[in-house]
């Protein structure tokens, strides 16, 4: 998904297919003045806190995309348009075994907890099973069953377009190891050039709510999060480890100066 006026972004995406060889097809995404008034106030404020217009309007880029997925035979691998990919992205793709509604592609290098047996193994990747996520919604395969499930909650909740994949919606999930794809700003933090500057205007601080009686809501759907996160820290102690994925820097350090070139 591309905003229209992120000309270079699009170019940065259209580079990599073209050097990894696959097909790209690329969906507008929605501007946060594509919003109206109305709808605005109907649906940010159905999550833990209120959400910005940018939210909201990835949220329902996502969404878009969702629908397409669950009309395709065969599910669709649905990428933000800063996505830096592995050189071994096509190959992995092209061996992803069924039994999943969504598998993560890429890694934000912050913890999450997985499964401590890989659901399956293969000589130059693994999916783990994700036992509760956070954050991530840079690039992902999503099958048409999960793709039905996410619009079957849809219609009656909003929330951020990875709070709502990896929060909302109870989705069999994996993530691959090590992972296909780091966002711009990501690798930019590590020392690795993209040959693109990017900022995210999706995820800024945020103030906490003060607790009055127009935010009880909020709080509300806060502390049930909370409540649910007690059952995962517990599986700690049986079958799961909060860590972050497996990341092998050194083949975007050797990739990038390919897709920049």
């Amino acid at each position: 998904m591309n905003l229209d006026r992120a000309v270079d972004r699009r170019t940065f995406m259209e580079r990599q297919a073209e050097l990894l060889g696959f097909p790209l097809t690329r969906l507008r995404a929605v501007e946060a003045g594509d919003i109206t008034v109305a709808d605005y106030r109907r649906l940010s404020r159905q999550w833990e806190r209120p959400m910005t217009r940018n939210e909201l309007a990835a949220f329902l880029s996502h969404r878009a995309l969702w629908e397409r997925a669950a009309g395709s035979t065969g599910g669709m691998v649905i990428m933000e348009d800063d996505a830096v990919l592995s050189p071994r992205f096509i190959s992995v793709i092209e061996r992803l075994p069924d039994g999943f509604d969504l598998i993560n592609l890429e890694t934000v290098g912050r913890r999450k907890f997985l499964g401590r047996k890989p659901a399956a193994s293969f000589d130059d990747f693994r999916l783990t099973p994700v036992v509760r996520e956070k954050s991530g919604a840079g690039a992902y395969f999503l099958s048409p069953v999960g793709a039905r499930k996410l619009l079957a909650l849809a219609g009656t909740r909003v929330a951020p377009a990875d709070a709502f994949m990896f929060g909302v919606a109870r989705l069999k999930i994996a993530q691959i190891e090590p992972a296909l794809t780091m966002q711009v700003h990501l690798l930019a933090e590590r020392g690795i050039d993209a040959g693109m500057v990017t900022q995210t205007s999706i995820h800024q601080p945020r103030q906490k709510l003060p607790l009055t009686l127009s935010n009880l809501p909020f709080h509300w759907r806060r502390s049930l999060t909370q409540v649910a996160l007690l059952g995962v820290q517990v599986r700690r102690l049986i079958d799961a480890d909060f860590r972050a994925p497996a990341f092998n820097e050194h083949e975007f350090r050797s990739f990038l100066p390919i897709a920049m070139g």
